[in-house]
């Protein structure tokens, strides 16, 4: 038997079940109940897999043309037992087995399922009306089909992972970012549903009714919020809640959506650590000594308010940042963002990451061509954007303009054969015109901004574009001085130096000798920027200390980095501009790493600099 109000998940098997029929052997048919049950569980946020024996290649054209693909996830077709494969399906949409509904003709596979799930549910086709019954009966409603949207992200994600070499990679590499809201009386309905509906990562286990529930959040000895988070992949809406009294959590749970991200860890640190009694079990660890380095965090509508800052659009900022990953790391403890415009790396409409926003090239060039020739390159290049050739860095009346030269250091720069226009994209390390890298790019084994290559897509880019390699430290200077020269006169420009510390752990032949490369970069900037007015550096190089200041990456450093360059670059804006972006009050994570590093910080500060031999 199946308790219909668990359900979470139903999985589908095909073959006489959801269809009539096999489909390896001929025509098949979908009963209309069976397709109504599928939409009518999407209607009420239960969500819809399917594990089979059979071709995937056959199951999603038929599914296609029945126009019923969309309303599955997480598809399991191959032809090996299913046993294993549900319990793999089941934990990468990080659920339960007890929540989860497997249907299927054959008895044997629902035992087998059992077998590997022993919680999981299970029935046959003919449970289908009953479950039809239960559906319709059934009042709660996700017309929006917001939960099948979370799982198809859910999904994506899953898919983008396997490119990376590590999860803290991939991690890193998701742009996490969280916000916290202390308005909780308006998202009552989903804080009710959190508190009800999680289990694996519900640490205090405590069941408030709705009327307890609004006591609590009413309580003004009570601090409440819930937690929202996005993503590089999409928008997961509300997926945590917590409540706080006497220094005591009564509150603190997560929507298993997240599971992974590691948001409860950042949050328990966030609110300084206070007395939790884990109730039952929780798949999830609060004991590390630091947050998750990878999440950056934003305040909510509350804290706006608070900071009684007036909307304004990328017009009216007085300062722009535009860049690479540092500067995002960067942006949070920034109070004030409203008067600060960026254009950091972004995601398009196609899903491929766009990286050379902030590489001095691709900034010459945004000026350079016509409007004619960035629509050439971009309807030609599967993987160009428009957005990679915005200028407003030289229209609008920026006061200042931060950019960073990491991308410059990385990418590598392509021209076009036959007339000259030049674009920026991938690791120069591998270009993408070298036929020997093409295997490693199609199979997905380089970084290549996750883009689906395929021999014809790099022959006929190879044909068109030729590498031209990664920028010279002259090339930069020279692109520099473009820069500069075509901003307002009363527009500083700030350079943000790469870090010429090694990093001892790297195992990326891409970053074997990066920091050699930043010094020379660095120097030759630093010799260009003594000649030429109206430029500013600002050099990361005074607060790496020791391999204690990297997280896990060459390029990507402890909070305390970011946070001491957030403070130089606040006193600079407000030099600059005279506007007030002083550091933001929520930034209190920083503060927990810096227990251990400000001494050292400010003493190495303090030392005359010697030069270093690298």
């Amino acid at each position: 038997m199946y308790r219909f109000e668990d359900i979470k998940l139903v999985i589908w098997d095909l073959d006489e079940t959801f269809w009539n029929g096999t489909i390896t052997e001929g025509e098949i048919e979908i009963p209309e109940e069976n397709r109504y049950l599928v939409k009518r569980l999407t209607d009420i946020g239960i969500i819809n897999s399917i594990c089979s024996k059979n071709d995937l290649e056959m199951v999603e054209e038929a599914l296609n043309r029945e126009n019923i693909r969309d309303y599955f996830v997480f598809l399991s077709v191959n032809w090996e037992a299913k046993g294993q494969r549900i319990k793999k399906l089941i934990e990468d949409m990080q659920l339960r087995p007890d929540n989860v509904l497997f249907l299927d003709d054959n008895h044997l596979n629902l035992e087998e399922a059992k077998y590997y799930c022993p919680k999981i549910m299970t029935a046959g086709p003919d449970a289908i009306t009953d479950l039809c019954h239960k559906a319709d009966a059934c009042k709660k409603q996700d017309l929006k089909h917001t939960r099948l949207k979370q799982y198809q992200l859910l999904e994506q994600k899953a898919e983008n992972k396997t490119h990376f070499a590590s999860n803290e990679e991939f991690l890193y590499s998701s742009d996490i970012t969280v916000c916290v809201n202390y308005d909780c009386i308006n998202a009552i309905e989903r804080i009710y549903d959190l508190v009800w509906r999680s289990n694996q990562l519900n640490f205090t286990k405590k069941r408030s009714s709705m009327k307890e529930l609004k006591e609590l959040l009413l309580d003004p000895d009570v601090l409440s919020g819930y937690v929202q988070v996005e993503d590089r992949f999409g928008d997961y809406g509300i997926v945590g809640f917590f409540a706080v009294k006497n220094g005591e959590l009564i509150h603190f749970c997560f929507s298993c959506r997240t599971l992974g991200m590691g948001i409860e860890q950042f949050i328990y640190h966030f609110l300084e650590r206070p007395r939790l009694s884990i109730v039952g079990q929780v798949i999830s660890d609060l004991s590390q000594d630091q947050p998750p380095g990878w999440i950056h965090l934003l305040s909510g509508p509350a804290a706006a308010k608070a900071d009684d800052q007036a909307e304004c659009s990328p017009e009216q900022a007085a300062v722009l940042m535009k860049g690479p990953c540092d500067l995002f790391q960067i942006m949070p403890y920034l109070k004030g963002k409203r008067r600060i415009d960026a254009e950091l790396s972004y995601v398009n409409s196609h899903g491929i990451a766009i990286e050379s926003a902030g590489h001095t090239t691709q900034i010459v060039e945004s000026l350079r061509l016509t409007q004619r020739q960035k629509e050439l390159v971009c309807s030609e290049v599967p993987f160009a954007d428009m957005g990679m050739y915005s200028d407003r860095m030289f229209k609008n009346p920026y006061k200042l303009v931060i950019i960073s030269i990491l991308a410059d250091a990385n990418l590598g720069v392509y021209r076009r054969k036959n007339t000259g226009e030049r674009v920026c994209f991938f690791e120069g390390y591998r270009p993408i015109t070298d036929e020997g890298n093409w295997d490693g790019y199609i199979a997905g084994k380089y970084d290549g901004a996750e883009i689906p290559f395929t021999k014809n897509m790099l022959q006929e880019f190879a044909d068109r574009y030729e590498f031209v390699g990664i920028n010279s430290p002259e090339q930069i200077t020279e692109n520099l001085k473009y820069i500069r020269r075509h901003l307002r006169k009363d527009c500083l420009l700030a350079v943000m130096l790469g870090g010429e510390l090694q990093y001892e752990k790297n195992t990326s032949p891409v970053y074997e000798k990066r920091h050699l490369v930043h010094k020379n970069i660095n120097d030759a900037i630093k010799r260009m920027a003594a000649e030429v007015d109206g430029i500013h550096l600002i050099d990361v190089n005074r607060y790496l200390i020791d391999q204690r200041s990297f997280y896990d990456h060459f390029n990507h450093y402890i909070k305390p980095v970011y946070y001491q360059l957030a403070e130089e670059i606040s006193q600079l804006i407000t030099q600059q501009t005279g506007e007030n972006i002083a550091m933001e009050p929520k930034a209190k994570m920083a503060m927990i790493y810096m227990k251990n590093t400000a001494g050292r910080i400010k003493r190495r500060l303090l030392k005359p600099r010697k030069a270093r031999s690298l």
